[in-house]
């Protein structure tokens, strides 16, 4: 029965990442995916995903994104493979009952992020989203939008696939294929059974 390290569940854009990151450090890592990724059947298929270091979402992901972005050009220059295109971003709110002073609103959480990291930005008014961005040309206006030209967008299954190379590269071992039926933990550590074999390991990520 082999024994890893560390097993990895699912090898979407969080496991490939993982693995990978893994196998890099030194990890005796494997991953195991029930199809063949990338593939079209989770979350992390299509063309294109944006990405922005002001993440209006919360705080909490500014340094995470920072770092995503130092990861993409490191994958790039490794894998000699386009994965981030820096094409800039813009986010808006257009609507007429829009309260400057709304803390909830998702274009100002997004401006007072990038002030307070000190992020690159502009920050637009009506006539200037209808000027630089005319298929905007209906805002309303009391429009406010911002614009972050260090954003833009990753391409999600190509960088899925650059990582799992690059993990097997590193050592890496990648059940693909294989649907886990049962895990089980002890002292000892974690034990995954697939339909085609039965795995060891110190930590199981999922």
């Amino acid at each position: 029965m082999e024994r890893y390290e560390s097993l990895v569940i699912g090898l979407g854009a969080m496991g490939a990442a993982t693995v990978y990151q893994l196998a890099k450090a030194g990890v005796k890592v494997a991953g195991i995916d029930r199809h063949h990724p990338p593939h079209t059947f989770g979350s992390s298929h299509g063309d294109t995903r944006i990405t922005r270091l002001s993440v209006g979402e919360g705080a909490q992901y500014v340094p995470i994104v920072r770092n995503s972005h130092r990861i993409w050009r490191e994958l790039e220059a490794l894998s000699g493979e386009s994965l981030f295109e820096q094409s800039g971003l813009l986010v808006l709110t257009s609507r007429e009952d829009f309260d400057p002073s709304d803390e909830t609103d998702f274009t100002l959480r997004t401006i007072g992020l990038a002030q307070t990291y000190g992020i690159e930005h502009e920050v637009l008014d009506a006539t200037q989203i209808r000027q630089r961005f005319p298929q905007f040309a209906q805002v309303v206006d009391s429009a406010i939008g911002y614009y972050e030209p260090g954003g833009g967008f990753v391409r999600p299954e190509r960088c899925i696939e650059v990582q799992l190379r690059l993990a097997e590269q590193q050592g890496a071992t990648l059940y693909k294929g294989e649907t886990v039926t049962h895990i089980s933990s002890d002292e000892h550590g974690v034990t995954v059974t697939t339909d085609q074999r039965t795995l060891q390991a110190d930590k199981l990520v999922v």
